[in-house]
């Protein structure tokens, strides 16, 4: 269990944590040793993370589950940890079949029943009330993966009918994508377009660190995720 001199000065540094009320970070805290009790955490090009750093992930993948139990990561164990953006490949399709491939720069990704990489960097600038969190958005793509194919569906509380979520959920991505093709100014980032899979990972970015604008935007999608993760994120901030 992280002391709770240590977890405070993790939780100070970033918003998202410091707006949970008392009780729910000493939540994220049990949650956060028992996150770094079962998985592993390795650096990768010479880069060597230590303990606050991998308490940093632990307590930003303990957010999303919050009021819900760790099977959701049961089909991983470990982190991959770099210091920095670092370069993958890339191979695309464009419309006309031409096949491309290149490099580009990432700040996480998430394997299918593999690890999860991050950018500590990025990892350090995720959840600030900007709409970015790295370490959310690869959890999500996990909690996605739990349906083996990664479309924007994950497993549904008993609360939610699946008519229900995919009728918001592509009525939004609809939304954006139709913003985009007009040059009109997008209500979400735009990486959420990409695909259904994006999408779902991008608002849950939004609905811990925007939530009010979600809300707003797209009150549907912000139920339909409360209920998912059974938090109301928009009440910490009124």
């Amino acid at each position: 269990m992280p002391s709770d001199e240590e977890f405070q000065r993790v939780v100070r540094r970033f918003e998202c944590l410091r707006v949970l009320a008392s009780n729910d970070q000493q939540r994220i805290r049990q949650l956060s040793a028992e996150i770094l009790e079962q998985m592993e955490f390795l650096g990768a090009k010479g880069y060597q993370p230590n303990y606050r750093c991998c308490l940093t992930v632990a307590a930003m993948t303990a957010l999303p589950l919050l009021n819900r139990k760790l099977h959701w990561l049961r089909d991983f164990r470990t982190f991959i940890l770099y210091e920095e953006s670092y370069s993958a490949e890339f191979t695309k399709v464009d419309e006309a079949g031409v096949v491309h491939r290149g490099r580009h720069l990432r700040a996480g990704e998430a394997w299918h029943r593999g690890p999860v990489v991050l950018a500590m960097r990025d990892v350090e600038r995720s959840g600030q009330g900007t709409g970015f969190n790295v370490v959310v958005h690869e959890i999500v793509h996990q909690i996605d993966y739990l349906n083996r194919d990664p479309d924007g569906f994950p497993p549904l509380p008993d609360s939610i009918s699946s008519d229900d979520w995919a009728k918001h959920f592509k009525a939004g991505y609809e939304r954006l994508q139709h913003q985009l093709d007009h040059r009109q100014k997008p209500w979400l980032d735009p990486y959420g377009a990409t695909n259904p899979a994006e999408f779902l990972a991008v608002c849950s970015e939004f609905f811990f660190d925007l939530p009010i604008y979600l809300r707003q935007q797209q009150p549907d999608i912000y139920r339909l995720l409360s209920m998912l993760f059974d938090q109301d994120p928009a009440s910490r901030l009124v």
